[in-house]
């Protein structure tokens, strides 16, 4: 069988937005299923992530358990390890985590579109949710100041110079958060499926802010039928105005409704080789970019 493109350029692509079991919610695959079949595609590493709790000690195992690709994890600062909570950023960082996102199932803005710490009839959890009168949590306070706690947040993941995410956030929010980052010395910044109808972020708010240094994750599930948001030729437009060198390709898959995620990353590179982006540019997209995210030489 002839060599395809789309499967070439997997061999050292990084997925920072996947999902795997154990969860709350029903995954296609677990973390072992997942990096045996990331590595037998070629890509270089795995990061796991959960809305649930710290993966770092779930990479672990997974570095031990399928040796030939790297694993690794890091925290989502929900209500289940303390909301944003510095002490476990700390432990987190003293694991090896690679990666802090802010709140998601927690944040006030996706409770607010949600109507609860769930996704709605997108995708169901496992068992019933605890009831809580909160209102979600904000990184803002009433005068739309970062929290105290946030500024820590933001100088532990400085000084392990690991990468920030922006989880669920609402735009304003992430316009306060990219600034205060970069203030306290953060490097390494992502913004998490803009695309999304959760988040929509215009492209022009995401061109200013891959100018403030922060890269944009761009999702193939925004473009699925179940959380449908864009379409292809929407997202194609958008990375080409914002400019490959400032997106990374992610799958936000691990959902019983789409294929596991390396093959979901193997058809969006299709999708986007149709389009007419360049083997260099998907490369930076899925390889480099992540590389240099998650701490890696970038050379690929």
């Amino acid at each position: 069988m002839t060599a395809r493109l789309c499967d070439e350029l997997l061999h050292g692509a990084i997925d920072l937005h996947q999902h795997a079991a154990p969860s709350m919610f029903a995954r296609v695959i677990d973390d072992i299923g997942l990096a045996l079949e990331s590595r037998q595609r070629g890509m270089r590493a795995v990061l796991v992530k959960a809305h649930e709790h710290d993966t770092t000690g779930r990479a672990e195992l997974v570095r031990r358990q399928v040796p030939g690709i790297e694993a690794f994890g890091g925290i989502v600062l929900n209500a289940s390890v303390g909301g944003l909570n510095p002490d476990a950023v700390d432990q987190c960082v003293k694991l090896g985590g690679r990666m802090g996102w802010m709140p998601t199932l927690s944040a006030r803005h996706h409770i607010g579109y949600f109507g609860g710490s769930h996704f709605g009839k997108a995708m169901k959890a496992t068992g019933p949710a605890r009831e809580s009168t909160s209102r979600g949590l904000s990184i803002l306070d009433g005068a739309g100041r970062v929290l105290p706690e946030v500024r820590e947040i933001l100088g532990l993941i400085a000084a392990a110079d690991i990468c920030l995410s922006t989880g669920h956030l609402a735009l304003a929010e992430i316009d306060v958060l990219v600034k205060e980052a970069r203030s306290a010395g953060v490097r390494k910044l992502l913004v998490t499926h803009p695309d999304l109808n959760l988040s929509k972020i215009p492209v022009a708010d995401q061109k200013r802010l891959a100018a403030e240094g922060a890269y944009l994750e761009k999702d193939i599930i925004t473009m699925m039928p179940a959380w449908q948001s864009i379409t292809l030729e929407q997202m194609a437009a958008g990375i080409r105005a914002i400019g490959p060198e400032h997106c990374v390709l992610a799958t936000d898959f691990g959902q019983l409704h789409h294929p596991v995620p390396p093959e979901g990353m193997r058809m969006f590179v299709q999708l986007l080789l149709e389009q007419g982006f360049g083997a260099d540019e998907l490369r930076a997209m899925v390889a480099v970019n992540p590389a240099r995210l998650l701490g890696l030489d970038a050379t690929v």
